[in-house]
C-alpha cells in the first residue's frame, strides 16, 4: 500500500487498482462484463473489416469499370446501372473517408477485445497483477473514446444528409 500526501500528518493511504477488494459476486460482473466486451468487440472488428473489404471492392470495380468502358460501349446496350457526374477524384475521397471510418472502427474492436482480455486474466489469475487491470481500463478508455467518435460522425452524417433531403 502506497501512502501520498503533500503533508505528512494528512497523510492518506491510496491503493493500486490490483490492490482492491473485490468479492466473488464483483468478480463474476466483471467476468461477465468482460464476456460481453470481448463479443462486442469481435463483433466491431467484423463490421469493420467487412467495411474495409467493401470499400477495397467498390475501389477494384470503379477502376475496372472505367477502364473497360470505353470497349464495352455500344448504342444498343445502356448501362445497368448510372452513377451520374462522378470524377475519380470525388470516387478516390469517399473511398478514403470510408476506408479511415473502417480503419477506426476495427481499431475500436481491437481495443474492446484487448480490454475484455485483460479483465479475463486479472479476474482468473491467481495472482492479482495490477498491470492486466491497468491495462484493462486504459484500452477500455480508448475503445470508448473512438465509439463516441463513430457515434458523432454516424450523428453528423444523418444530420448532413437530412438537410440536404
Amino acid at each position: 500500500m502506497r501512502v501520498t500526501a503533500h503533508d505528512p500528518e494528512q497523510a492518506l493511504p491510496t491503493r493500486t487498482l490490483a490492490e482492491l477488494p473485490l468479492d466473488a459476486r464483483e468478480e463474476r460482473v466483471i467476468d461477465t462484463t468482460a464476456r460481453w466486451m470481448g463479443t462486442l468487440g469481435r463483433f466491431q472488428i467484423l463490421s469493420g473489416g467487412l467495411l474495409l473489404l467493401l470499400c477495397v471492392s467498390v475501389g477494384v470495380a470503379w477502376t475496372f469499370s472505367s477502364v473497360t468502358a470505353a470497349e464495352v460501349a455500344t448504342d444498343t446496350t445502356p448501362p445497368l446501372v448510372t452513377l451520374g457526374e462522378v470524377s475519380n477524384v470525388h470516387m478516390g475521397i469517399a473511398m478514403s473517408l470510408v476506408a479511415l471510418f473502417a480503419t477506426i472502427i476495427l481499431r475500436g474492436g481491437v481495443l474492446f477485445t484487448d480490454a475484455a482480455d485483460d479483465l479475463e486474466h486479472h479476474i482468473h489469475s491467481s495472482e492479482k497483477n495490477a498491470l492486466h487491470l491497468e491495462d484493462a481500463v486504459s484500452a477500455l478508455g480508448r475503445a470508448l473514446w473512438l465509439d463516441t467518435f463513430i457515434a458523432f460522425v454516424i450523428a453528423a452524417v444523418l444530420v448532413w444528409l437530412g438537410a440536404l433531403a
